[in-house]
């Protein structure tokens, strides 16, 4: 073997064959050992970086926020005791503004941190604790807090600051007050882990940007680069071809990169370009169609990331059907998170809020009542292109009994039972000043489907005891042949000369009359200069 070949092959070996797919070396393994600690931290680093310096990420997570839980998640008691709904409404809507530990958050913003948290972190932590009198207090705990103190670094059964039993049910949490050196260790059950778990093993959560972060970052890079170039050729128009002395009109400057220019003052000018050289007008057609269209890619994989149709994220020129099946696909993810929202945060720290309300004192329940802690709760009004025609299929729904107004108001992000109560109070104010200015409701409000008011109706007088009521009678079955006596107008004529002529019709359809019966006719119908008709020939 000679020389050149032996190292050829030396050479070909140790490339790259880029027509092979590369070969990934994976082995299944526990979740704690497949994301390492520092991992996790170094994936929430970046989730929180491209959070603040990408506006796609930004605002695809705040979109999420406020689609899924609005304002804030609204909770409604649904006891039996009416009385008591109303107590603990009202103590909760007072305590809602006074919750945070730290005095700057009021309950529905508590939420929507811890939402927008989860959704960049995917995990956040908030201590339930009070104020000394007993007064539950919330205090927000982000994830980078929790971790496993240095002195316990050898221990198995504390996993990435959780420490678990043997069947892995945590049983405390480590959390880094500040300082380097000093931990806090909350028992699992003062503390509420807000999180969308990927697998059934896992203490902590990994971001979802995980799988797009390495793509932001390509994004962000190119869109840099696209910038730079198309600055630099907007900055530099035109260009001087050839040999020859150049800076006729200004000096020559040459900037850091080596780029010599000719400074131009006034509009207008004409150059008077040297001998040998001529002008060259400089053209960027970037970004391209191309880029555009690649960037695209960038876009989709964000979005996919965070569970939602890119159509949604950014590009939302659909036909309707196209524009209701994408509204569609993103409510099922803004129902999920507000379901995750609502069973791991709002239900727990409500049911733990009132409990701590009947400890104090300040709420009593009824007797007997052994869940009073019953409630359900209600998300923002759903996203829709056809509002008109998803109000007429609820009415629709609820005439046919298809449907329910608590169905109805739910998905409007409303109480039925408020807006019951509301409705019939504004209809008792109308109806007290319509009859107090003596005016009818319909002048005021149209209210369709009201049955109007009938106008009286003068009942016909009763006859006479003695008398008997008037019947119709019976009208008598008509004959084959029908007799009528037509009496013709005559002249006046002594009484004992007076004659009335009369004749008999017959009821067959081939009867003719005779010449005298038609001058009868005639006479009798007021009818002059009658001339009698011809008899036809058989």
């Amino acid at each position: 073997m000679s020389l050149g070949s032996w190292f050829g092959r030396i050479v070909r070996a140790g490339a790259e064959d880029y027509t092979k797919r590369q070969h990934i070396y994976v082995t299944p393994q526990d979740t704690r050992t497949d994301v390492s600690n520092q991992s996790r931290k170094q994936v929430l680093g970046l989730a929180r970086y491209w959070f603040y310096n990408s506006p796609v990420v930004r605002g695809a997570i705040d979109c999420m926020v406020r689609n899924s839980i609005g304002p804030g998640i609204k909770m409604q008691s649904r006891t039996s005791d009416e009385g008591w709904n109303k107590s603990t409404e009202e103590w909760l809507e007072n305590w809602g503004r006074a919750c945070d530990i730290r005095g700057l958050l009021d309950w529905n913003t508590i939420q929507q941190i811890a939402t927008r948290t989860c959704l960049r972190d995917n995990e956040v932590f908030i201590l339930l604790t009070d104020n000394g009198d007993g007064w539950p207090m919330l205090q927000m705990v982000e994830a980078h807090r929790c971790e496993t103190p240095d002195y316990l670094q050898g221990e198995k059964r504390v996993i990435d600051g959780v420490r678990v039993n043997a069947q892995g049910r945590p049983l405390s949490y480590y959390i880094n007050t500040g300082d380097a050196d000093k931990y806090s260790e909350i028992q699992a059950p003062d503390l509420i882990v807000l999180a969308e778990r990927d697998r059934a093993d896992e203490l902590r959560s990994l971001s979802r940007l995980v799988t797009c972060l390495n793509l932001i970052q390509d994004r962000e890079e190119i869109l840099s680069n696209t910038m730079v170039s198309v600055k630099r050729s907007s900055a530099i128009g035109l260009a001087l071809e050839g040999e020859g002395s150049a800076g006729f009109f200004g000096p020559e400057s040459t900037n850091s990169e080596g780029i010599t220019t000719d400074r131009v003052f006034g509009s207008g000018a004409i150059w008077n370009v040297p001998n040998g050289r001529k002008i060259r007008e400089i053209k960027d057609d970037r970004p391209s169609p191309n880029l555009t269209e690649f960037m695209d890619q960038f876009l989709r994989a964000v979005a996919s990331g965070l569970g939602l149709p890119y159509e949604y994220l950014w590009k939302a020129d659909l036909s309707g059907p196209s524009q209701r099946f994408v509204l569609a696909q993103a409510q099922r993810r803004f129902d999920e998170i507000s379901q995750t929202v609502i069973n791991q945060l709002v239900s727990r720290v409500r049911l733990w809020a009132l409990a701590k309300a009947i400890k104090r004192g300040d709420l009593t329940p009824p007797r007997g009542m052994d869940q009073w802690w019953k409630a359900t709760y209600h998300t923002p009004r759903q996203t829709t292109i056809d509002a008109g025609r998803d109000s007429a299929a609820d009415r629709e729904d609820l005439k046919l009994g298809l449907t329910s107004y608590a169905s109805i108001y739910a998905s409007r992000g409303e109480f039925w039972q408020d807006a019951i109560d509301q409705k019939i109070a504004e209809q008792a104010y109308i109806r007290s000043k319509c009859e107090a200015a003596g005016i009818p409701v319909s002048e005021v409000q149209f209210i369709p489907n009201q049955p109007q008011a009938q106008p009286a109706v003068t009942p016909p007088s009763a006859a006479p005891a003695d008398e008997a009521p008037a019947q119709t009678p019976v009208p008598e079955l008509s004959a084959p042949t029908q007799a009528a006596t037509l009496a013709a107008p005559v002249e006046q004529a002594p009484e004992s000369v007076a004659k009335t002529e009369t004749f008999t019709m017959k009821d067959e359809p081939d009867f003719n009359f005779s010449d005298k019966e038609l001058t009868m006719v005639a006479k009798s119908l007021g009818l002059k200069d009658k001339k009698p008709r011809k008899k036809k020939s058989s």
